[in-house]
């Protein structure tokens, strides 16, 4: 109840800024507005050790899935496999539930303290919604420089 409460409050707040995206290569659905902290533009400016919020709205899946995890993987310019940032996931569907196919939902994640191997780096985020089975429901990139 608490997750829920802490998500609803932060939700207005995290509104007013949008970052620009792209879709992943895989063709899973992508969400129609992202906002990642107070980032607006291209790029966002992530510090390490700080928070991370965000929010994925209008997500509209073609899979139903009784339960949803973030995955937020980072690659330096593009190149090589994503490092894996690990996150407590406190974060979840705003106003609960499944994910029900073709039903837009949205998805927030709140992270108190981004946790990176190395700062001053530019590169490029994804985040994947996993469901059930493992099925990745949605996936989002943005470029983010961390300091």
């Amino acid at each position: 109840m608490f997750k829920f409460l802490l998500v609803a409050a932060l939700v207005p707040a995290m509104a007013m800024a949008t970052i620009s995206f792209s879709a992943c290569p895989n063709g899973v659905p992508a969400p129609t507005s992202l906002t990642v902290n107070d980032c607006t533009g291209n790029v966002c400016i992530l510090v390490a050790g700080q928070p991370l919020y965000a929010l994925a709205s209008g997500i509209v899946s073609p899979i139903g899935s009784s339960s949803v995890t973030a995955s937020i993987g980072a690659r330096v310019s593009g190149v090589g496999p994503a490092y894996q940032i690990p996150i407590v996931n406190t974060g979840g569907i705003i106003g609960g539930g499944p994910v029900v196919a073709g039903v837009p939902f949205d998805y927030a994640v709140i992270e108190n303290s981004v946790a990176v191997p190395a700062r001053g780096v530019f590169g490029q985020l994804q985040v994947d919604l996993i469901g059930d089975g493992g099925i990745t429901l949605a996936c989002v990139r943005f470029n983010a420089e961390i300091l």
